[in-house]
């Protein structure tokens, strides 16, 4: 074999898989061909055969555009539709909450005594209309024994028996995860063993029993169908002397999840049981080589892991019993194409000691790690019958149990189990395929089982640390520091909204925080993996998801969310200063500009949004999703605009520059107010929302910009006393349009309050991470969405501003207020270390700065304006007699 031919990674190497029973697998219809309508008064239905127990029923719903009409779905065992004893064993109502309608999104959770059999599915609309989505025709395939089944029955309208299959799918309980195995000879010396191996949804490789890596879930998340990401090992020092043995282990992640979720994980279109391949190459000393691939000869059997549930957890089951190993099947290979990963794996960390351990009962032990973190138990099992179960959650009930409930998913949330089917002593037990959220552990215990050495192991993406800051107000250092705790906890392959109840690579969270975020870490290969996310996901009329990767849920673009695509290259491109980052994904950038401008209305966008998502007291605010999305596409284009400058293309630029003119021309007509002086929506408050984004994105007529500004300052001086009201969207750009106003003081203020809603009511209750919203009822204690102010904190309390792409050049001017006293900011730039302390006292400033070479700087304080080329600078610049004390 030449080198040439090992340049082929997985060349003769095939895929493999376990069969699973059709009891274990899901049942299912997938295709759109056309909806039908059930109003007041009618029904659909749909009949089918469960082959295994049910454990929840997935149905694919339409609702009118822009009407959310309450109906109900009713799930029926019986042998047919007319069977008179045929029994309801669950309904389901919806009362049209505000949730986009998307692909899979409603499920019935079915009790579980719901034994194998007949079923019948009926949608009935209490009032108005309801559509499900059908095929024009039942599927015709093999059964390949790993993939999904389809669904066998009869679709009715009222009681008459139609044409086609309506949209469902049928979650049944999973089949153990999968182990595989092949034994391999090695006859002489080594000079070189390397191993290529992918396992789907995740998994492990042992070679002679110990592990290949250390990342804690491999391969990271992506859309299976477009691209699967794989790393390259050297194994030589794992062999050795005559027979090996390889063993995979493998775990269901994304690629063959199970549960049944809103977001239809279960239901993605590359779905299928557990599959792996593996190629290992030897070079030996007389320069002979040798292969060993996955392929016919291997074996498979069903390993520990009895369920795994992508939102709950693992269930294992140890017996002393030999597995029970046959041939595994070669299967044909998922769509996507094998490519190495370059973004940093994720690891587990050193494990961590509870704080607090609480017994509430003789076999009930809550364990507190004081902190909020991302990762899976880690404890030591012994017994002869019994079993562990864990629980973890964010929060605690009021006999100080734990809790985790998820409305969003079947089941519990959060939860592994070991049941023991022969002696254990002394087992360490650590679930293999996932992690969960949490601050408590509740461990419990069944039989004769005893737990010990109860620890955490954390679990993150491996990132670098880029920056640190501090200032002389506790609260302000707390913000910017649990942006990064926050986000650690979210970063498993994707950047995520919680740990928990989600999981989803929610575009909005991450482009609202990149800014701030990129202070803290180096983001350059992470994100990128993510913007190749990005492409793999946009629809052919260039839509750009919600939610990336995304199984089929939230396709359609929202200017709001899906900015994404156009921001994070363009906050990459001005941190690292290459423009290599947006020629890669201009294309991307391009098509989904395209599909915002060709869905827009007379420049103003009409269809759905999550708009400024959930500002104090609201999900969707009351101003509606019209106007933030629009102000949001006038960013999208005028980013687009930036990034094709940028590139050398001045005339396409301008044609997204006019359409950004456009749109703001629209967004002014619509909404303001000439005789307030600022923009509203009839019959609606004051909206600080309305009036900061455009503001922030240049929107405003020049004559019209200062009683906008002055109309921000007054609601949030007199109305809202000094506090924020307004979303996700609103809060990244509050106080950098409070600064541009002349009123650092006023952003300050706002920053440091200490009740609701803000930031500081979290740090007096002694959070260590950023909640979800600024409500009391928070339902997630994990979620650094929130925290894109940290951006205007490193910048204006820091004081360090980038001016150039790259950091060729930054400013140095932090506000002028006797609020504060000190801050000191650190930066790792692409050119070098940036560095500033300041200190202000009664005579005036002491700043010591560092500048990297190549970059040059500007400090401008108390009136002064000073250049600072390359090197440490120490300067003392006195405060002018008139100088504002605040």
């Amino acid at each position: 074999m030449s080198r040439t031919q090992r340049a082929l990674p997985f060349d003769g190497a095939r895929w493999i898989s376990r069969p699973a029973p059709s009891s274990q697998r899901i049942v299912r219809e997938t295709r759109r061909d056309r909806v039908d309508w059930a109003s007041t008064g009618t029904d659909l239905s749909q009949s089918f055969d469960a082959p295994g127990p049910v454990r929840a029923i997935s149905v694919d719903l339409a609702g009118p555009d822009g009407i959310d009409n309450p109906y109900a779905v009713d799930v029926s065992f019986s042998v047919s539709l007319e069977t008179a004893d045929g029994r309801a064993i669950a309904r389901k109502e919806f009362n049209g909450p505000q949730i986009l309608w998307e692909r899979f999104s409603h499920f019935v959770e079915v009790p579980n005594e719901a034994p194998p059999g007949n079923y019948c599915v009926r949608l009935r609309a209490d009032r108005g209309r309801v559509g499900w989505y059908a095929a024009d025709a039942k599927e015709a395939r093999k059964d390949d024994g790993v993939s999904p089944l389809p669904v066998e029955g009869q679709a009715y309208q009222n009681e008459e028996a139609v044409a086609g299959v309506r949209l469902l799918a049928v979650e049944t309980d999973p089949a153990p995860n999968p182990w595989f195995r092949s034994q391999f000879h090695v006859d002489g010396t080594l000079t070189e063993a390397t191993i290529n191996a992918v396992v789907l949804g995740c998994g492990v490789v042992r070679i002679n029993g110990t592990r290949v890596g250390d990342e804690a879930i491999e391969p990271a998340v992506t859309d299976y169908d477009n691209r699967i990401l794989y790393r390259p090992r050297t194994i030589t020092h794992l062999l050795r002397q005559g027979r090996n043995e390889i063993v995979i282990e493998a775990g269901r992640e994304r690629y063959s999840a199970r549960g049944g979720d809103i977001w239809g994980w279960n239901i993605a279109p590359w779905h299928r049981e557990p599959t792996a391949i593996a190629k290992i190459s030897l070079e030996y000393s007389d320069g002979r080589t040798d292969e060993v691939a996955t392929g016919p000869g291997w074996e498979c059997a069903p390993g520990p892991v009895e369920s795994e549930i992508l939102f709950r957890g693992e269930t294992w089951a140890l017996s002393d019993t030999p597995l029970p190993w046959s041939p595994a099947q070669v299967v044909d290979p998922p769509r996507g194409s094998l490519q190495p990963a370059t973004q940093p794996p994720i690891r587990a960390l050193d494990p961590v000691a509870p704080v607090v351990v609480e017994q509430l009962t003789a076999n009930k032990h809550v364990y507190d790690f004081a902190t909020l973190m991302t990762g899976r138990v880690r404890c030591m099992v012994s017994g002869t019958e019994g079993s562990v179960r864990v629980t973890y959650g964010e929060q605690l009930a009021q006999d100080s149990s734990v809790v985790c409930d998820n409305v969003l998913i079947v089941g519990a949330a959060q939860e592994d189990t070991l049941r023991l089917e022969s002696a254990q002593k002394g087992y360490l037990w650590e679930p293999q395929f996932g992690y969960r959220g949490f601050r408590w552990m509740q461990v419990e215990t069944e039989g004769d089982v005893v737990v010990e050495l109860v620890q955490a192991v954390p679990i993150s993406t491996e990132l670098a640390r880029t920056g640190e800051f501090t200032s002389s107000d506790p609260l302000i250092s707390w913000i910017d520091a649990s942006l990064a705790s926050t986000f650690l906890n979210n970063v498993h392959g994707i950047p995520t909204d919680t740990p928990i109840y989600e999981k989803n690579g929610w575009t909005a969270d991450a482009h609202l925080a990149t800014e701030a975020l990129l202070h803290h870490f180096d983001l350059k290969t992470f994100l990128g993996k993510w913007l190749d996310d990005h492409v793999d996901a946009q629809t052919p009329d260039g839509a750009i998801p919600q939610i990336i990767p995304t199984p089929g849920w939230g396709a359609a673009s929202d200017p709001a969310w899906s900015a994404s695509a156009v921001l994070i290259p363009w906050y990459l491109f001005e941190e690292y200063g290459d423009p290599g980052v947006l020629q890669q994904f201009s294309p991307m950038i391009r098509r989904f500009a395209d599909d915002i401008m060709g869905r827009l209305r007379g420049g103003i966008w009409h269809d759905r949004s999550w708009s400024d998502w959930l500002a104090p007291g609201h999900g969707i605010p009351p101003e509606g999703m019209a106007p933030v999305a629009t102000a949001m596409a006038v960013s999208v284009f005028q980013h687009t605009s930036s990034v094709l400058r940028e590139l050398g293309e001045p005339e396409t630029a301008a044609m997204y520059e006019a359409a950004a003119e456009r749109s703001a021309a629209a967004y002014h007509e619509s909404y303001f107010n000439y005789a307030a002086g600022h923009y509203a929506v009839p019959d609606v408050d004051y909206r600080q929302s309305l009036n900061i984004l455009p503001l922030a994105f240049n929107m405003v007529p020049e004559e019209h910009t200062q009683s906008v500004q002055k109309s921000l300052i007054q609601d949030i001086e007199s109305r809202t006393h000094g506090h924020l009201d307004c979303g996700a969207i609103g809060v990244r750009h509050l106080l950098p349009v409070l600064s541009d106003a002349g009123r650092d003081d006023l952003a300050l203020t706002v920053l440091t309050q200490r009740s609701r809603p803000g930031w500081g009511v979290w740090f007096d209750n002694g959070e260590r991470t950023l909640l979800e919203s600024w409500d009391t009822n928070a339902r997630s204690r994990n979620h650094y969405f929130l925290g894109s102010v940290a951006s205007w904190i490193q910048q204006r309390v820091g004081g360090l501003r980038r001016t150039s792409p790259g950091w060729k050049s930054f400013e140095i001017s932090p506000i002028d207020d006797r609020r504060l006293t000190h801050a000191s900011i650190r930066h790792l730039t692409p050119l070098g270390e940036a560095k500033v302390h300041w200190e202000r006292g009664g005579g005036g400033w002491l700043f010591n700065v560092k500048v990297p070479d190549g970059a040059s700087a500007i400090l401008r304080a108390g009136g002064t304006s000073l250049e600072l080329p390359a090197g440490e600078h120490q300067t003392y610049i006195a405060s002018p007699a008139s100088a504002p004390g605040r």
